[in-house]
């Protein structure tokens, strides 16, 4: 009786977890834009083998409620980089979110933002792979940005077709570090498990216990430490110091805006300059004043951060009076359930306009 006992248990819980899940195979047609003169030339098109595992959140946490239950993917993929000979090939893995944005009887429409890592089989060497002005590194983020059109074939069987842009880059922590830009189309099927139902009490109840929603301004400080090369390839790693103060507000409970003043040093092209000796050293030339609005999309102890702004001051080797960044912080308590009084992780890509710069680490707490 126990062993049937056992074994009940153990199915209930496998249905439970699959239909939590949904599986999905696909196939992207694109190809490798050159973005600059001596891009390697691209002799053929991109193509893409993708599977990737879908979990169907829940309305049993605060930040599935508010972003409307959104689907978790996990993407594995090969992907070929249009001259195996230069660029080699790809593979990625992708943590991605799916956000419905229309349905329509049997067709639906949903937007997926991922971001993970990618190892690129060939990159730059001096000696043996020179003409690869690209990467600089095998290990490098990747970013995945795509529209998707679902049509329900049967009841769990959806056919998908839609397309996107896959981005390559190691943030300037090595060079060289153009980054590599693949638009594409995707085909693929989907199989999806029943979606569960969580009971419309206990999202209600999950709502009612968050504090009401404060929008007042708060003061913060921000302390960074990043890390870039010189000019040249294979060099050492030199820092970057930065530190803002600002204000930020709830605009709602999923997002946050900040406004902040920076200063900022960065030690390489100082020591660039010094090795070779042929300019006047001030420090004040490497320095770096500016502005900048920065927003947030909230969820709990994550949040997702894009930043824009101008730089005040002329600095050596400056490309733009553009600054932006993107990046994540991790928040210590909650946000959706403490404003104030917050200690903060971040790890973000800075560039100039949009050309990555250097990956920085910071450490903030607001008021």
């Amino acid at each position: 009786m126990k062993t049937l006992l056992l074994i009940f248990q153990f199915f209930c819980g496998t249905v439970v977890f699959a239909q939590q899940y949904a599986l999905e195979w696909s196939y992207q047609y694109g190809t490798n834009i050159p973005i600059h003169p001596r891009y390697p030339t691209i002799e053929s098109s991109s193509h893409t083998g993708e599977m990737t595992l879908l979990q169907h959140t829940q309305a049993n946490k605060i930040w599935t409620i508010l972003y409307g239950q959104p689907t978790v993917g996990y993407s594995f993929a090969y992907q070929t980089l249009g001259n195996e000979a230069i660029l080699g090939n790809a593979f990625y893995f992708i943590p991605s979110l799916d956000f419905k944005v229309f349905k329509v009887k049997r067709l639906d429409m949903r937007v997926r933002v991922g971001w993970g890592g990618g190892m690129i089989t060939k990159r730059h060497d001096s000696f043996y792979n020179k003409d690869n002005i690209v990467i600089g590194s095998n290990l490098n983020a990747c970013v995945s940005l795509r529209a998707l059109f679902r049509y329900r074939i049967l009841e769990a069987l959806y056919l998908q077709v839609g397309g996107g842009i896959t981005h390559y880059s190691n943030a300037g922590f090595t060079n060289p570090n153009l980054g590599i830009n693949i638009p594409f189309a995707q085909v693929g099927i989907q199989y999806s498990f029943q979606k569960p139902i969580v009971a419309d009490r206990v999202s209600q109840q999950l709502m009612a216990e968050l504090p009401r929603l404060n929008q007042s301004f708060r003061p913060f400080v921000q302390i960074g430490l990043g890390l870039t090369e010189t000019a040249a390839t294979k060099g050492p790693k030199y820092p970057i110091y930065s530190i803002a103060f600002g204000v930020s507000r709830l605009m709602a409970r999923i997002s946050k805006l900040s406004l902040s003043v920076e200063y900022m040093y960065n030690t390489s092209p100082y020591a660039f300059d010094r090795q070779n000796g042929a300019v006047e050293l001030k420090h004040l030339n490497y320095a770096r004043f500016s502005v900048a609005a920065t927003h947030e999309f909230l969820f709990g102890h994550w949040g997702l951060v894009t930043g824009f702004g101008v730089y005040l001051n002329e600095h050596k080797y400056q490309r733009s009076v553009l600054l932006s960044k993107i990046g994540f912080n991790f928040y210590l308590q909650n946000y959706f359930k403490q404003f104030k009084s917050q200690l903060w992780l971040g790890c973000h890509v800075r560039a100039y306009a949009g050309e990555a710069e250097f990956v920085e680490v910071l450490l903030g707490y607001n008021w």
